[in-house]
């Protein structure tokens, strides 16, 4: 029992982390379908599951290689679902705003590529920086699909999105193997390097 007990805590910040994978399809069909309340309502747990996986997975330490991957791809499926339904839930954001989410998106894309040719796969450094971009980018799409578009809320999110790319970028020049999970960030890498 106490065995099966553990294998279910060991997989369960990965089921989550699929969930999140599995509900991303799903809202993209309810945006072109124009659903907006059961977007809403799935978006909530699936934006609360990103926050979810990586807090249980330390917390019952079972870290692994495949969550931090499965994770990464989670947040970037979803990420990408969210921006796609924007255009179809509120148009007008793109219509008003478009240069803020083209610049973050070119930016980003360029920075997944990058580590796509550097390693093989997804970064996954999990930084602070990168966490507090994507806190953000929750926070405006949850405001946006509940409660309605408030500008500066994007504007932020545009903001640390880019130094977030910025800081991936320089952390994908600095670290020769894939390393996930860098929380300190690009002061860590330096800092760790210095004490060499």
């Amino acid at each position: 029992m106490n065995l099966l007990r553990a294998a279910w805590k060991s997989r369960l910040p990965n089921i989550i982390s699929a969930f999140r994978l599995l509900a991303a399809p799903i809202l993209l069909v309810m945006a072109v379908k124009q659903m907006h309340d059961a977007f809403a309502w799935l978006l909530v747990p699936a934006l609360f599951s990103d926050a979810v996986d990586g807090w249980l997975a330390r917390k019952l330490h079972c870290v692994s290689p495949l969550g931090a991957q499965l994770d990464s791809l989670a947040d970037i499926l979803l990420m990408a679902v969210i921006l796609i339904s924007i255009w179809f839930l509120h148009p007008a954001v793109y219509q008003q705003h478009w240069p803020v989410i083209a610049i973050v998106v070119v930016v980003w894309s360029i920075a997944h590529l990058l580590a796509l040719f550097r390693y093989g796969r997804f970064a996954s450094f999990h930084t602070r920086l990168l966490q507090a971009g994507i806190v953000m980018f929750a926070a405006f799409a949850l405001v946006l699909f509940t409660f309605g578009f408030i500008p500066w809320m994007l504007y932020l999110t545009g903001i640390l999105s880019l130094i977030g790319a910025i800081e991936h970028c320089a952390l994908l020049a600095l670290l020769p193997e894939w390393t996930p999970d860098v929380r300190g960030g690009l002061l860590e890498v330096l800092r760790k390097r210095r004490l060499k």
